[in-house]
Parts: C-alpha cells; sequence; structure tokens
C-alpha cells in the first residue's frame, strides 16, 4: 500500500488517536438483542461488556412492557418471536431473546417453546434468557442457587419454580417489591449489591448467586459481590454477552466483570 492510501485509510484527528476508515462496526460479530421492555440500562450494561469490533443491535417489541404483571407478559412472550424475526432480518450473527421473566409466567418450558419458534423461523444461534442462566449455572456445577431481582414476590416464586424444576435447588428468591420497569431501571448498583450480600449471608451454603432482570444495574457489582462471598455470581446481562461470545467464538471480553466473563480469556 502506498503512502497515500496507507493516509487515505486512516486520519489523526487531535486525540491522538488514529482511527481506521476501512474498519466497519461490528467487524467481528453482530449480536442481536431482542427485549420485552424499554432497552436503555439493559443494552447500555451489556455494551459495557462487549469487546472492540462486536456490536450489539438491540430492539424492544413493539409494545413494550411498563408494568410486570401476567397481562402485558402474556402478550410480550408472542411479540418476542416477532422481535427476533426482525433482527434476522438485520443479518445479526447471534440472537439474544431477553424476558426471563416473561418466558416463566408462560410455566417451566416457556423458554424452550420460544427457542424451538425463534431456531426454526431464523436458523441463529440463540441464548435464551432462562437458558442462558441454566448454561452459566452448569458451568460453574452449581446445584444450589440463590436468586434476587427487583420484582414482587408472585415473580420471585416463579423464578425459584423455574430453578428448582431445571434441577437446581432455590435456597431463596427475594427482590426489591417492585412492578414498573421505569423503577427497575431507577435503582442503583448498590441496591443490588446489598441485598446479594444480605441473602448470600442467610444462605452461605449456596454454590452461586443468580441476579435476574437486565434492566436492573448490576453488573458493576459482579466482582464486589464474588469477593465479598466467594461465590460465583450470574448476573443476566453477563451471562448472555457470556453465551453470545462464545456463539460466536470469541475469547475475550471486557476485564473486570466477574468469573463469567473471564473464563472466556482464560479458555
Amino acid at each position: 500500500m502506498t503512502s497515500a492510501a496507507r493516509a487515505r485509510a486512516t486520519v489523526q484527528p487531535r486525540t491522538g488517536k488514529a482511527i481506521d476508515l476501512k474498519k466497519r462496526y461490528g467487524w467481528r460479530g453482530r449480536v442481536g438483542l431482542i427485549s420485552p421492555a424499554i432497552l436503555d440500562t439493559a443494552a447500555e450494561q451489556m455494551r459495557k461488556l462487549l469487546p472492540e469490533g462486536v456490536l450489539l443491535s438491540a430492539i424492544t417489541i413493539s409494545t413494550p412492557i411498563q408494568n410486570l404483571g401476567p397481562d402485558q407478559g402474556g402478550k410480550a412472550f408472542d411479540l418476542l418471536f416477532e422481535g427476533g424475526k426482525r433482527l434476522a432480518a438485520e443479518k445479526v450473527d447471534v440472537l439474544i431473546c431477553g424476558g426471563a421473566a416473561v418466558a416463566v409466567m408462560k410455566g417451566v418450558d416457556g423458554d424452550a417453546e420460544l427457542e424451538q419458534a425463534l431456531r426454526r423461523e431464523t436458523g441463529l444461534p440463540l441464548v435464551m434468557a432462562n437458558g442462558g442462566i441454566l448454561d452459566a449455572l452448569r458451568f460453574f456445577g452449581a446445584r444450589s442457587v440463590i436468586a434476587i431481582s427487583p420484582f414482587v414476590q408472585a415473580r420471585n416464586q416463579e423464578i425459584a419454580a423455574f430453578l428448582d424444576a431445571s434441577g437446581y435447588q432455590c435456597l431463596a428468591s427475594e427482590g426489591l417489591g417492585l412492578t414498573k420497569n421505569v423503577d427497575f431501571a431507577s435503582q442503583t448498583p448498590d441496591a443490588a449489591l446489598q441485598l446479594g450480600l444480605r441473602v448470600a449471608r442467610e444462605h452461605p451454603e449456596a454454590d452461586a448467586i443468580y441476579i435476574a432482570c437486565p434492566r436492573w444495574p448490576t453488573v458493576d457489582i459482579i466482582e464486589a459481590l464474588e469477593s465479598e462471598t466467594g461465590k460465583p455470581v450470574i448476573a443476566a446481562p453477563a451471562a448472555w454477552i457470556w453465551g453470545a461470545l462464545k456463539a460466536l467464538q470469541i475469547r475475550e471480553c471486557t476485564p473486570g466483570y466477574g468469573r463469567l466473563l473471564e473464563s472466556l480469556r482464560a479458555a
């Protein structure tokens, strides 16, 4: 390449960092995310975890959930399938289907039902909301787990029932008692940290800690909670990105977000 061609391929702005004009966003891979709720904190958290060159293409369903109850949850389940088709048309390389709480409202087989439909329609590698959590629990060899969330107790009981039915002993499933999605996103990370520490102290025999809900700010406290409890922490957004990067065969991540993601680098 001539010096003139090299000059056209890069620019040197005043920051001093050369910019490669030939690289496109998502040059290493495109991760699709379909969410049943407004994408604010969930998308921000997941972007933090992605290495350079991996693009997050995120959409919400056409009628986003505002209150996490059975009525809106049931409608959202059907719309998630339509959202997956929309993302497939955007040529993503792997699809994350969010809505763990929505799926468990349909029962133990809710995730599998949606996965089968999406796989037939898109042909894409899939990371399912609850399936991604189970994969992470298997990776750590966990048999017992405590779960925390921002949800009301009815949703927490559904999480516990799902984990128990999936072969894991859920020793406790506790939440903040919130129903509005905007209130999930409005919490500080300390809310998850303090709840996780309290429940972990009450159940020291648990093998792992599961933090539900990607809209709840949690990824910044994963390492602190692991350090304080000595247990692996499986936060929903981190587990989903871990699954997506494995599907893309990318063995790196942004450092500082817990054992699960660091396992990519170790591999």
